[in-house]
């Protein structure tokens, strides 16, 4: 029988298909995410959720991936997230916990950064509705009092924390549910209760604010009682002048660690430390950065998503480095202007087979 030279090219072609290996832990971009669990959940406001919000990480062949970044932010609705970021398991599994603002649509991003391209992306939404408040026969708001700056003039740089007292004995006897406030025209910012809970009729509340411009601003406060009456705004001036803060110290970099310390090639590396001013000026951390034996800087992320204490642990995802020993240099940045010393640690790279689902391109997370 005789079998045509198109026959014959294509049974060449299809059983080499066959008998070319395929290497299954290869990420193939461009990556998706899709919500797992946790949307359209109802809570009462200022309440953390019952559930953990939960996105799981895919390639473009639908496989889980593991060691992506993703950072989740709150966009509307004035509430928080306990972490901010988090890192994909072997089952491209992420994890959150939403705690509910006090008004309008609650909406929280999983968002992420495209390894292979750099782009912004926004990978899945979470949305969520608060529960309505019964009414008590209370149709009185809160009586806010004693708002104030601390310090006040402050400099450029200084954080100025926001204190008050919300009562509602006099004007319906309910407990005070929250309190917000305002700079200038900016949104509204939730306040925090001096005891850690709103469960009383008297709170004393605050606020620490970072980034004031140099000039006047309008600080407004005011509270909302568990009937559901929000009260009117007390508001204060603070003076940001234009001297220095007096914090002349950069500072202190402590406990940095790789994880893992004898890594695989190909294994993702988390890098961690601990940034601390408390003394050596009490200026808030501004950011962190570390390097590579002798590559360039670049940026760490916040633990709880956000610079804004005098203390703060930090971390960075390193993958894809070569066999051999490395070296890790970590330092902090304060809110004065301060940059402290590097802090080094060394680790390695053993010339062993990774784990089945390590394989990763050999970069830095942007």
């Amino acid at each position: 029988m005789r079998v045509s030279r198109w026959s014959a090219a294509l049974v060449c072609s299809l059983v080499a298909a066959c008998a070319a290996p395929t290497d299954q832990n290869q990420v193939t971009p461009p990556l998706s995410m899709s919500v797992v669990s946790g949307n359209g959940q109802q809570g009462t406001p200022g309440a953390e959720l019952p559930r953990p919000l939960v996105v799981r990480v895919e390639d473009a062949r639908r496989h889980p991936v593991s060691g992506q970044i993703v950072n989740f932010r709150v966009v509307s609705g004035g509430g928080s997230v306990f972490a901010g970021a988090a890192i994909s398991n072997r089952n491209g599994l992420v994890q959150e916990r939403w705690t509910l603002g006090f008004g309008g649509p609650q909406q929280v991003e999983a968002r992420a950064i495209d390894p292979a391209t750099g782009a912004r992306l926004t990978f899945a939404v979470f949305t969520a509705t608060l529960d309505s408040i019964l009414p008590s026969g209370d149709s009185l708001p809160p009586i806010t009092s004693n708002v104030v700056a601390i310090p006040n003039p402050a400099h450029p740089g200084d954080s100025v924390t926001i204190r008050a007292q919300v009562s509602d004995t006099f004007t319906g006897g309910s407990n005070i549910l929250g309190a917000d406030v305002r700079v200038d025209s900016g949104p509204f910012l939730m306040m925090n209760a001096s005891d850690g809970a709103f469960d009383q009729e008297n709170e004393l509340v605050f606020r620490t604010l970072f980034g004031l411009s140099a000039g006047t601003h309008l600080v407004c406060v005011r509270g909302r009682d568990s009937a559901g009456n929000t009260g009117s705004f007390v508001c204060i001036v603070v003076t940001v002048g234009t001297g220095s803060s007096g914090d002349t110290l950069g500072p202190v970099t402590l406990n940095v660690s790789a994880t893992p310390d004898s890594a695989a090639p190909h294994d993702s590396i988390m890098i961690r430390a601990e940034v601390r001013d408390t003394f050596t000026g009490g200026s808030n951390i501004a950011g962190a950065e570390m390097r590579v034996d002798s590559g360039g800087f670049v940026p760490m992320f916040a633990s709880d998503g956000a610079f804004d204490q005098q203390n703060e642990r930090v971390n960075r995802l390193v993958v894809g480095l070569a066999v051999g020993s490395h070296s890790v240099c970590v330092r902090g940045r304060d809110t004065a202007g301060n940059t402290g010393n590097q802090t080094c640690i060394g680790f390695s790279v053993a010339a062993t087979k990774s784990l089945p689902g390590s394989r990763r391109r050999g970069r830095l997370q942007p």
